[in-house]
């Protein structure tokens, strides 16, 4: 980053945590940028809900960051990530790193065609998706699932409870 320091930016603390969790450099090609650049831009726009181009130019270019975040997306680095930031909050909070028990919730969020395949909730009169999240009891994330309005509830808590079973016995 060019000396700029956000609110999102992450301390030397919180970045010792993540370090080990980042992808190794290659060994060849470019120098890569500074990962740690690449997570802050990454916070920022989490916080933000700004669109991938308009990130500051304080940051790394935007098609860097976002190709870091959609490839650690793809290989499941962001919910090690998660994962590994939750077992440190629990462990602050006297609790165990691995969740005993968990709340499901969901919210109707109308939406376009554009971002994927939309149904209609008919309880709540409204036409997109519905965002189904895992939590502990911390309030910290465990999952989160989109799909149409118009899948049923039970067809979605088994969606949404698959992977956080798989993960956390």
């Amino acid at each position: 980053m060019k000396n700029a320091s956000y609110d999102t930016s992450l301390s030397d603390a919180q970045w010792k945590i993540a370090e080990p969790l980042m992808p190794l450099a290659a060994h060849r090609g470019r120098p890569r940028t500074p990962l740690r650049e690449v997570f802050d831009a990454m916070l920022y726009m989490v916080k933000s809900g700004c669109p991938w181009r308009l990130l500051p130019k304080e940051f790394p270019y935007w098609k860097t960051v976002y190709h870091h975040f959609r490839c650690w997306s793809l290989e499941g680095r962001m919910v090690l990530l998660n994962d590994a930031l939750r077992a440190v909050v629990g462990g602050m909070n006297d609790k165990r790193s691995r969740p005993i028990a968990s709340v499901i919730d969901s919210q109707t969020v109308r939406s376009a065609p554009h971002g994927g395949e939309v149904g209609y909730d008919a309880a709540k009169k409204t036409k997109g998706r519905k965002r189904f999240l895992c939590a502990d009891t911390l309030g910290l994330i465990l999952d989160v699932v989109l799909l149409p309005a118009n899948t049923p509830e039970r067809e979605r808590a088994k969606v949404l409870l698959k992977p956080v079973l798989q993960r956390h016995s």
